[in-house]
């Protein structure tokens, strides 16, 4: 079996294996596991009753071990996903042609977003252009981000179109110099559910 340093090197990931693993450790701790809580007789019940021909054949055929595998490898793949649409502070220096140091100040001005993977610190590749510059009004976008919203949830709703914003992702309307603070309101909005 081929260890995960070695893995992580022949793919070039910028992570080190203790981040890697408290990553999983993480993600698995957010899974919900058909053990943790079981659903009543009763529940089971109204379902069968209420949820429609659909319900049924799902609780027919309902594998409690089969749905902890995929909840698990789902959480293996953020992690994995995370790993892959983010840059290490090194690499983001590269990026932008800038001296580390520059980063760590833009981090701790609210002018690039991070998250923390273990011990490493990773930059969400969604805060560029296509040409590698930094997205227009980022830090009005950065200062909206809730906290304890997963970077993923954030990812998520950065790429993808919203009504708000003529359909557009809030990534493509700040390419195009569109106002950051209606992406920055959203975002805060994400925070209330």
């Amino acid at each position: 079996m081929a260890d995960l340093d070695g893995v992580l090197t022949r793919h070039g990931v910028s992570l080190s294996s203790a981040d890697v693993v408290a990553g999983l450790d993480a993600a698995f701790a957010e899974v919900a596991h058909a053990g943790a809580a079981p659903l009543s007789a009763s529940e089971v019940e109204f379902l069968r009753a209420h949820g429609g021909e659909h319900a049924v054949d799902v609780l027919d055929h309902w594998d409690p071990a089969a749905a902890d595998l995929a909840r698990n490898r789902a959480a293996l793949g953020r992690v994995a996903e995370t790993a892959q649409a983010s840059l290490s502070i090194a690499e983001t220096a590269l990026l932008l042609g800038v001296d580390r140091s520059r980063i760590s100040h833009r981090l701790a001005q609210g002018s690039l977003w991070a998250f923390s993977v273990g011990r490493s610190r990773r930059i969400p590749r969604w805060q560029f252009t296509a040409d590698g510059r930094l997205l227009p009004g980022l830090a009005v976008v950065i200062a909206g981000i809730p906290d304890g919203l997963s970077p993923h949830s954030v990812e998520a709703f950065l790429t993808t179109p919203q009504p708000e914003l003529d359909g557009r992702t809030p990534t493509a309307h700040l390419a195009a110099g569109g106002d950051p603070r209606p992406v920055a309101g959203l975002l805060a909005d994400l925070g209330l559910w």
